[in-house]
């Protein structure tokens, strides 16, 4: 008989896709654990848990602004709904465990679950962690956290667990030349992967549009892009991209990364510490455009571990533009030693058996 496991966190790939990654974990420990998430029917998790196959269930819940204002008042009704939601819930399944991967989704059920006794334990995959995780983690039997970093930012440090941040990739692929079929690249280029979040950029997918053309002759030369746009902004940088075709292709979101990551030799990315995490997985060598609205900044502290252990180079959104981008880009493109030292730290850096190391320790 296999243990019953109740995985909550969402709104952004980078709290759905940890819990992925944890949820595979156990189901290859044993083909009998049961797993069920939880999130809300408008987050990322809504289409990419039921893709995975994993049972799903929704609460309503909205995330708290801290200031005193009419949204606030309605999120922390809102959050008293999630609760007793969350309690229905776990009175119905009764897991052996409740694991949170963050968002504001995961707060409700891993407080309820504290509150009802059943071992809890969360995940943060940020330098900087959110004021739902530092309270949780108080009451949590473990938190596991991506960067060492963080220590210093929860107030409960006797229970925490550094783990590394686990990935989508359920195994690291080697080159394949196939790839590059499926996604119409050409095998005698190297090529810049351009993902600007689960979501997209539209700043970042200008830039590159911009600073490529500045670049145009290098690039056409010996690199190729391909760009993740984002649903939302597809068509116009699609278009944008037309008179490129021969060394540019777009695509609108990418499920299977793990086609695109073996093929980078560059990487242009935000940095969401899930993102970052499968980058150093595959040693990848980056320029990191943090997004400057992140809570907290962290997404720049983040990016700023990479570039203090020399993997990747920071550029900061109020700095962004195609000129500031091409100039970067043609100081790498035209130094591969440099290229190759950053993938090599890039490669240090990354933390593939994260997902074991949890999964062992809440076992445990």
């Amino acid at each position: 008989m296999g243990l019953k496991v109740l995985i909550s966190g969402g709104g952004t790939g980078g709290h759905v896709y940890p819990g992925i990654s944890l949820a595979c974990e156990l189901r290859i420990r044993d083909h009998e654990n049961d797993i069920l998430f939880v999130g809300t029917n408008k987050g990322m998790e809504a289409k990419i848990v039921p893709r995975e196959g994993f049972k799903f269930e929704t609460i309503i819940a909205k995330g708290i602004k801290r200031q005193l204002c009419l949204d606030s008042v309605k999120a922390i009704f809102i959050f008293f709904i999630s609760l007793v939601q969350s309690i229905k819930i776990l009175k119905k399944y009764r897991p052996d465990i409740v694991i949170g991967t963050g968002g504001y989704v995961s707060g409700s059920v891993v407080l309820m679950a504290t509150i009802l006794k059943i071992p809890a334990f969360i995940h943060e995959q940020n330098a900087i962690p959110g004021i739902t995780n530092k309270l949780l983690s108080c009451f949590a039997d473990k938190t596991f956290i991506s960067f060492k970093q963080s220590k210093k930012y929860f107030w409960c440090k006797q229970r925490l667990f550094f783990s590394g941040n686990p990935i989508r990739i359920k195994r690291i692929e080697e080159f394949r030349e196939d790839n590059y079929r499926q996604l119409d690249l050409d095998p005698s280029k190297k090529t810049i992967l351009v993902v600007g979040g689960s979501k997209g950029a539209a700043s970042i997918n200008r830039a590159v549009i911009a600073g490529i053309h500045l670049l145009n002759h290098t690039v056409k030369k010996d690199w190729q892009v391909l760009l993740i746009s984002g649903e939302d902004d597809f068509k116009q940088i699609n278009s944008k991209a037309d008179n490129k075709r021969d060394n540019f292709v777009v695509k609108s979101y990418l499920y299977n990364m793990d086609k695109a990551y073996p093929l980078a030799d560059l990487i242009i990315c935000r940095a969401g510490a899930t993102t970052l995490a499968e980058v150093n997985a595959y040693g990848i060598p980056s320029i990191i455009i943090p997004y400057p609205f992140a809570t907290n900044n962290h997404q720049e502290m983040n990016a700023r571990i990479l570039e203090k252990n020399g993997a990747a180079m920071v550029i900061l959104e109020k700095e962004l533009s195609g000129a500031t981008l091409s100039r970067i880009l043609s100081l790498l493109l035209d130094d591969q030693g440099r290229l190759k030292a950053m993938a090599q730290k890039s490669k240090e850096l990354g933390r593939i058996d994260a997902a074991k190391k949890i999964i062992d320790a809440v076992l445990s």
